[in-house]
């Protein structure tokens, strides 16, 4: 074998030793009873984004640990978890091997939300509230990361804050009092200017419509979110219970426009959801087989909740992960900001091979 067969196969070796996926981090009870939403161990994953090579970060059954986003460089995860058994929610960070967690947020009595990056990766942006005087205070608040500070940039109720890839609006689901409850999302300027219904409330009489979990597509120019639709009855020896109509899938232009629904099952009620493919798919939580139009039997055994994709163009859906736990809470990485070491994934083309 020649030097040049020799080099070449070489630099071959180290390209496709280096060969980074895409990724999806989620939390899950594993190890419990599929019947029971508290039955497992909870943990955060990590797994490729075609359920392959299934690593788990940490896990703490009292403290609940679950993530909410990765950084927009790949190297940290940013989640929540409670600080002692029973307390709020604090946010955390670590690396994206579950090395090195810090907390961020005090353990006060405040609570907060999902937070969201900002596009630069310096600040974290979520809904926050606290008991101040036996009044609850609610905002948006933005942590700065370097330095610990938080910044109230609206006094209103927030919760699943996203923000977008350039850095300009936030979205937030924000609760309704139209129909008997339900949500709608909402979008504000970063400066916290401009507050206003990205979606118009929900106008069905006598139906509650809920929706929630709102997040940018990765160039900005689509939202994806969920829409859960019931009704309150009384029913005897049972009271006053909520019955679903539907668990619905939506996407819609960034302006709230166009909005279509995805054909997926309309009792598959969704627990976590997000892009990935760089938009082309969608990833997303869900237990099959819900019960409609008629309350939850108090003998129902609970269907276990996969991690499912949905390709939009051929509206075709994969099954990822197939333990009998209850998977949720995901967040998508493209494998072209994911490093191979710390100093980043070198690209290698295939001219430079071989010369």
């Amino acid at each position: 074998m020649n030097g040049h067969k020799v080099v070449f196969l070489c630099l071959l070796g180290l390209l496709l030793s280096t060969v980074v996926h895409a990724k999806i981090i989620f939390s899950s009870e594993r190890d419990g009873v599929a019947g029971k939403q508290s039955g497992g161990v909870k943990g955060i994953y990590l797994m490729d984004d075609d359920g392959s090579n299934l690593t788990l970060l940490t896990e703490d059954d009292e403290l609940r640990p679950y993530p909410n986003c990765w950084s927009p460089d790949g190297q940290q995860i940013v989640f929540q978890k409670r600080v002692k058994p029973h307390s709020n929610y604090s946010i955390f960070v670590m690396n994206a091997d579950g090395a090195n967690v810090r907390q961020l947020t005090d353990n006060d009595d405040s609570s907060v939300g999902r937070a969201s990056f900002s596009p630069d990766g310096k600040s974290l942006v979520f809904g926050r509230h606290v008991r101040v005087d036996n009044t609850t205070k609610f905002s948006i608040t933005v942590l700065n990361i370097e330095t610990g500070g938080l910044e109230k940039i609206s006094d209103t109720m927030a919760a699943k804050c996203d923000w977008s890839p350039d850095g300009k609006h936030i979205l937030y689901n924000k609760g309704v009092a139209l129909g008997g409850g339900g949500a709608t999302i909402w979008i504000i300027d970063a400066e916290g200017h401009n507050p206003r219904p990205l979606i118009p409330p929900p106008q069905q009489a006598g139906v509650t419509i809920f929706r929630s979990s709102a997040r940018w597509s990765p160039d900005g120019q689509q939202i994806v979110f969920t829409q859960k639709e019931y009704v309150w009855k009384r029913i005897p020896n049972l009271g006053v219970a909520r019955i679903y109509q539907a668990h619905r899938y939506m996407i819609c232009d960034r302006n709230g426009e166009n909005i279509e629904q995805l054909q997926i099952p309309k009792d598959w009620e969704c627990y976590g959801i997000d892009w990935m493919d760089d938009g082309n798919s969608v990833v997303f939580s869900a237990r099959e087989g819900m019960p409609l139009n008629e309350p939850i039997p108090l003998n129902f055994v609970w269907p276990p909740c996969y991690i499912y994709k949905y390709h939009i163009w051929t509206k075709k859906i994969t099954q990822l992960t197939d333990d009998p736990g209850w998977d949720q809470t995901i967040d998508w990485i493209s494998d072209d900001v994911l490093p191979v070491s710390p100093q980043g994934k070198k690209k290698v083309t295939w001219g430079t091979l071989k010369q």
